[in-house]
């Protein structure tokens, strides 16, 4: 495994300026051992493959405003599906604006993930309720073309992208040395091919950040 990443920080007059870049790769050498899942599946035509991963962001502050932004991508150690050659990776982007002034400081950002879904997804059968919830997929196929067919319920690959989005808010407020009042909220909302991978979600925080 390959593993680097570089930073860059400078100031031009009142404006500051960050970026960063990385980059990561693992090898893998494949079998074709059934028992091994995902490793090499001749019946839905998943694979395991070198996994890898690159990164990019910038950032500018000025006059009490810092605004920065990335990318990324991570094909998630999944090669391209043996029969549709389509592959798992993942696009990720992010930005974010925050303000400072005085004993004040508020932020907002946006972050964006869509993921291929080139080895198709399992319909969801079941939800088994109790002390935990408990998930119940309808079962592999025991051949392609069954995998492949048209009936979900029957073990059949759901093929289309999964998306998840995710905003969040935030306000900070200094009472003191080592000291802040901290507030913000999450928003979250992911979508999918199949049930069980649509959903909206949030979350409000507030609470004391002590330093000392």
């Amino acid at each position: 495994m390959v593993d680097i990443g570089a930073n860059y920080l400078n100031k031009f007059g009142d404006v500051t300026v960050a970026a960063f870049a990385g980059f990561m790769y693992a090898s893998f050498v494949p079998s074709f051992n059934q028992l091994a899942g995902n490793n090499a599946n001749l019946i839905t035509g998943s694979n395991f493959a070198a996994w890898k991963q690159w990164v990019i962001g910038l950032q500018f502050g000025f006059a009490g405003f810092t605004v920065g932004g990335s990318m990324s991508y991570d094909n998630n150690g999944l090669g391209g599906n043996y029969y549709t050659g389509v592959a798992s990776e993942s696009r990720k982007f992010a930005v974010g604006v925050m303000y400072e002034t005085g004993p004040w400081q508020a932020s907002v950002g946006w972050g964006h993930t869509n993921t291929d879904n080139g080895n198709g997804a399992a319909t969801l059968g079941t939800v088994a309720m109790g002390t935990t919830s408990g998930l119940g997929f309808v079962a592999v196929p025991g051949s392609t073309r069954a995998n492949f067919g048209t009936n979900p319920l029957a073990g059949a690959a759901t093929f289309g992208g999964y998306t998840a989005d995710k905003i969040e808010v935030g306000v900070n407020y200094a009472l003191g040395p080592g000291i802040k009042l901290v507030g913000g909220g999450i928003f979250w909302n992911v979508g999918g091919p199949v049930n069980g991978s649509q959903g909206q979600s949030w979350a409000a925080m507030l609470g004391m950040d002590l330093r000392f």
